[in-house]
């Protein structure tokens, strides 16, 4: 357990340390979204294109990873679903924005960093593999329930279906992978150069995320039903890695690591982005109460899902 510890004791202690710098004002509130969109534009896609562009490609598409996140992050989707709008009955652009919640992984400001310590560098690229999923799967089934109607939000499908053709083809984090795809796919070789400047870029996206976590959890007030907050943070940490665990029992068998990374990836906390959807449908301060106890929480489950999984 203490080696459980090691390793995901320095990302929550660096989380910590960037709420305490901008509870101090050290870090100013208005200075997060510009060191976001640092990560985000740049870091990440540097750290991304550089691994994949010197990666053969079929070491990339990797399609039962891929497959078994995105069955899994339906399964969540489908018992946020049943809760929300059956049980509870919600409207439809408050469960789409709680399916979100419940199925999006952090995988970029979390994931990455805990890989990384899992497992080594050398592994730190498979983030890639989960934003493909949550950008093409995850995002746009949340999204098509919360826009099929109420409270003046219903849009028809293909108004949704090509906002989010457009947001995908802007994030920098998937231009950046399909143009890895290309180098990779082509054979083309980095200049040795070029090469050290992204791994040096991207060497800087763990901690400058981790601190951005650390700091968007300042001023946060826990307003709402604390019963849904709790149900979001049950199905993303516990049900949504228990579904992975249960497909990889019936799925063929793939790389060993890929299968443990597929199951950790899924039980990280909700997305950053979350609370920003969020508040286009009335509900930041809500999913940024769920960010706060299921981030705060993840520190419990992923130290148990790492000791399952390695220990």
């Amino acid at each position: 357990m203490l080696a459980i510890l090691a390793i995901i004791a320095p990302v929550f202690l660096i989380i910590g340390i960037g709420y305490a710098l901008t509870k101090q004002g050290f870090i100013q509130g208005d200075v997060l979204p510009v060191l976001s969109k640092l990560v985000l534009f740049v870091l990440i896609p540097a750290l991304n294109f550089g691994t994949i562009a010197n990666m053969k490609i079929e070491d990339v598409l990797v399609w039962d990873f891929l497959g078994v996140y995105a069955l899994a992050a339906i399964g969540a989707q489908i018992v946020g679903l049943v809760l929300f709008r059956g049980w509870l009955r919600n409207s439809l652009p408050e469960t789409g924005m709680k399916l979100l919640g419940s199925s999006m992984p952090n995988s970029i400001f979390i994931g990455y960093p805990v890989v990384v310590q899992a497992f080594g560098p050398e592994w730190g690229h498979t983030f890639a593999f989960a934003v493909m999923i949550e950008t093409t799967v995850i995002l746009p089934l949340a999204l098509i329930i919360a826009e099929s109607g109420g409270q003046g939000h219903s849009v028809s499908i293909i108004r949704v279906l090509k906002g989010i053709v457009e947001r995908v083809s802007k994030n920098p984090v998937i231009i950046s992978l399909i143009l890895g795809l290309v180098v990779s796919g082509l054979g083309i070789a980095l200049p040795d150069f070029l090469t050290r400047t992204l791994s040096v870029l991207g060497s800087a996206a763990p901690a400058i995320a981790l601190l951005i976590i650390g700091g968007s959890l300042v001023g946060i007030q826990m307003r709402g039903n604390l019963r849904d907050i709790s149900l979001i943070a049950t199905i993303k940490l516990a049900l949504q890695p228990l579904f992975v665990a249960l497909l990889l029992i019936v799925w063929r068998d793939f790389d060993p690591v890929l299968e443990t990374l597929v199951v950790l990836y899924a039980a990280l906390p909700p997305a950053a982005i979350f609370p920003i959807i969020g508040s286009q449908y009335g509900m930041r301060a809500f999913c940024s109460s769920s960010l706060a106890v299921s981030t705060v929480s993840s520190f419990f489950t992923l130290t148990l899902v790492l000791a399952l999984l390695i220990g």
